[in-house]
């Protein structure tokens, strides 16, 4: 027999689940490699740029913050470097003049996050993603008379794609991005040896990357 304690902790469990329902139902209809508002992925990668041709380094996290259409936009923040490669390399074997270059920049990030219905892509998380930040350029000129360093920082933008693939059911993931990125400005330039008057190419720089991520990552939550 039914008492009225026992029916109105049925009717008590009822309205919770019903509650619960619309939650749980929203969240089944976001896959599981989808970055989602609360997930915070990180990642360390390494890089090749072609224009110019370059090596690159950098770590960056990334969270989901609020669910648009079926993806996800996120938030995130970059750091890395660059070292100029073949790009000076090359010139440096045919000219008396050496030249390194270095960069350092921290990036912003905002994101969108989304899925495909291919079984083929079931596992991966595909992103488009805006960057912009600061980029500080670092370089070092010497030749037989004279030696000389500058230094410079300004505003970098930029684009990219890529994806995140979950090859079992963990939080690990593996990972790509193509991106395009654009920094100019001029440096503070400091003789460190001998006598040298400056041109104004030595004084301004151009960086134009395009350039290919490959990487590692957790999903932290």
């Amino acid at each position: 027999m039914e008492t009225p304690t026992h029916v109105g902790c049925f009717n008590l469990l009822l309205l919770g689940w019903l509650a619960m329902a619309p939650g749980v139902a929203g969240a089944e209809e976001l896959p599981r490699p989808l970055l989602r508002p609360g997930n915070v992925d990180l990642r360390v990668e390494a890089a090749a740029s072609l224009l110019p041709l370059s090596l690159e380094a950098g770590a960056t996290v990334e969270a989901g913050v609020l669910p648009i259409a079926a993806g996800t936009l996120s938030l995130g923040a970059e750091l890395g470097a660059n070292l100029c490669a073949l790009a000076c390399w090359v010139p440096n074997l045919f000219s008396e003049r050496d030249t390194s270059r270095w960069d350092l920049s921290v990036v912003g990030r905002l994101g969108y996050h989304f899925t495909v219905t291919n079984r083929n892509y079931s596992r991966m998380d595909l992103f488009g993603v805006l960057l912009g930040g600061v980029l500080e350029p670092h370089t070092t000129v010497t030749a037989p008379g004279y030696r000389f360093e500058g230094r410079g920082r300004g505003a970098v933008l930029g684009l990219g794609m890529g994806g995140n693939y979950f090859p079992s059911a963990s939080r690990f993931f593996l990972g790509f991005e193509a991106r395009l990125r654009f920094s100019t400005g001029t440096y503070a330039l400091t003789l460190t040896r001998g006598t040298y008057d400056f041109t104004e190419d030595d004084r301004r720089w151009l960086q134009l990357g395009l350039s290919t991520a490959f990487f590692v990552g957790v999903r932290l939550f």
